[in-house]
């Protein structure tokens, strides 16, 4: 599974260096994605703007974004004479990083030094991220009611009230769009709450106008128009009564009201509304500390440490799922444990040791300092078992019940076998699955991981002894062997994180922070499912 969005980047320079004897430089911007293999292709470049050190950049830059890939982007600020011979010009600076860092900076926002090639600061560069395209999923709801409508029907009754809800085309042409249920004789009635379509009724605008026609069906004989008005969703949500005008011709003098008791827009978040508000990811990682790993120096052994400084399965799976999701916290610290391991010093296996030797804060810096805290436990822990999970997964339950900060919590367990605590295991997920975080599994090695399959939960989901079911899917596995790259590794465990994240969310209405007192709600519902 994939989730990609269109990212738009903003340029802006400030205090650049001048490449010219008599004036300022003349800057452009030309940003490039780099690959794997190191190669730089242009994505996009900005305007030419003469004479210039503090260019605001009107060009943005469309990139694709995908959560599961590590994008490297190379933005390379030239002092330009001629704008049909970019690469001749004379280099200012160039900052290289990835678009996930820029994304989950404060408020999608990065900036940093330029650096010549020399190794010289030449001014600063700051880039703004932007979600590209609109919502097309927002829905307005809104409860209304009539106020003293006017009676349509004389002495022998009252009016029995409907209201139309009526898109204006560009073309002058108007669409009904919804229509509410009739109340027979109230001149005051309170229709059943509605929601329409944004897109369909004002084109997803809260600013635009539609409008809103109040009837009184007639059973025998055409409706009656009460009144109407050209209004918006921000004129409804500011002023909560508006007033009807008179039909076309008629000669009603108070048409009456229609209250508005209640309105807000449902809208659907996705990771960008997120990952740009502050949420971050933090990383914990199990490492499989058990004999059937093998003798770590055997050369046969899946821990076996490469004298040519090539990488063992559970490096590789540490640094191509690590280094993508280190990018959305912002302290870059990842805890790091052990599980089936008999710690130097102690007698007795662990099923969740540190392994800095420090339980009370296991974190190490960025994936650097996860494989070395990986290498140097290794050489002074001995392997034996058996391979628990419950442990390691109720560790970053308590973890993330503590935290006090909006963030997601995920669990990489790397492992080389089957588990044998499976129902503790079950129940641990169980519990696992009501809290702000998910459950990566990379079986390392060649079995069958038969069992590890079954935790996925992708055939429905677990349930524990006691008959508690999970509350949402949060476990993915992926054997080390079925990738064809560490590149293709990440992509397979990553793809379902980021539905899994927007599922929690919304069923426990957190919204982004910048939603804070917008007229925006979380849909109810497992609305995520089909992402």
């Amino acid at each position: 599974m994939t989730l990609s969005t269109k990212i738009l980047l903003t340029i802006t320079c400030q205090n650049l260096v001048s490449k010219d004897w008599m004036s300022k430089s003349d800057p452009i911007c030309v940003v490039y994605e780099r690959a794997a293999d190191g190669a730089k292709q242009e994505v996009g470049r900005t305007e030419w703007i003469k004479d210039c050190k503090d260019p605001v950049f009107q060009t943005r830059i469309d990139v694709d974004y995908f959560f599961e890939k590590k994008q490297r982007l190379v933005f390379d600020v030239r002092d330009v004479d001629d704008p049909k011979k970019v690469l001749d010009g004379d280099e200012i600076g160039s900052i290289e990083c990835t678009l996930s860092k820029i994304i989950g900076s404060v408020k999608g926002k990065l900036t940093d030094k330029l650096k010549h090639s020399n190794g010289k600061e030449t001014g600063s560069i700051t880039i703004m991220s932007e979600e590209q395209g609109g919502r097309d999923k927002d829905v307005m709801y809104v409860e209304m009611r009539g106020v003293k409508l006017a009676n349509k029907d004389g002495f022998m009754g009252k009016s029995d009230p409907y209201v139309k809800l009526i898109k204006l085309r560009k073309d002058g042409q108007m669409t009904d769009v919804h229509r509410t249920e009739t109340i027979d004789n109230d001149l005051n009635p309170k229709w059943k709450p509605l929601t329409v379509s944004m897109k369909d009724l004002c084109n997803g605008k809260q600013d635009e106008k539609f409008k809103l026609e109040c009837w009184d069906e007639d059973t025998f004989s055409k409706d009656d128009m009460i009144g109407w008005i050209e209004t918006t969703f921000n004129e409804l949500a500011e002023k909560k009564t508006v007033g009807l005008n008179d039909r076309p011709g008629g000669n009603t003098k108070e048409p009456g009201s229609i209250a508005v008791d209640r309105i807000h827009i449902i809208r659907y978040p996705t990771l960008y509304d997120y990952i740009s508000n502050g949420c971050e990811l933090t990383v914990s990682v199990a490492i499989d500390f058990t004999m059937s790993n093998g003798d770590p120096a055997d050369p046969n052994s899946l821990h076996y440490i490469q004298p040519d400084g090539s990488l063992n399965q559970y490096e590789q799976a540490m640094i191509g799922v690590g280094e993508i999701l280190v990018e959305y916290d912002q302290d870059k610290k990842i805890a790091v444990y052990g599980f089936g391991g008999i710690v130097a010093g102690h007698s007795e296996a662990s099923h969740c040791f540190p392994l800095n030797g420090n339980m009370k804060d296991p974190e190490v810096l960025g994936v650097d300092g996860l494989l070395a805290a990986y290498r140097s436990a290794i050489s002074s822990t001995k392997l034996y078992g058996p391979t628990n999970f419950a442990p390691v997964i109720q560790q970053t339950i308590m973890h993330a019940r503590e935290c006090k900060k909006q963030a997601y919590h995920v669990l990489l367990i790397l492992t080389d076998g089957e588990i044998t605590d499976k129902q503790e295991t079950i129940k641990a997920i169980v519990q696992a699955s009501h809290e702000p975080m998910s459950v990566i599994i990379v079986g390392v090695g060649e079995e069958t991981f038969e069992e590890m399959v079954m935790l996925d939960g992708d055939n429905g989901r677990l349930v524990d002894e006691s008959g508690k079911a999970s509350d949402r899917d949060i476990v993915q596995f992926v054997p080390f062997v079925s990738a064809k790259s560490k590149e293709d590794l990440a992509s397979k465990v990553l793809g379902e994180l980021p539905a899994q994240l927007l599922k929690y969310m919304c069923k426990h209405q957190r919204v982004p922070a910048s939603w804070a007192n917008s007229p925006y709600v979380l849909p109810g519902g497992d609305w995520a499912k089909s992402l």
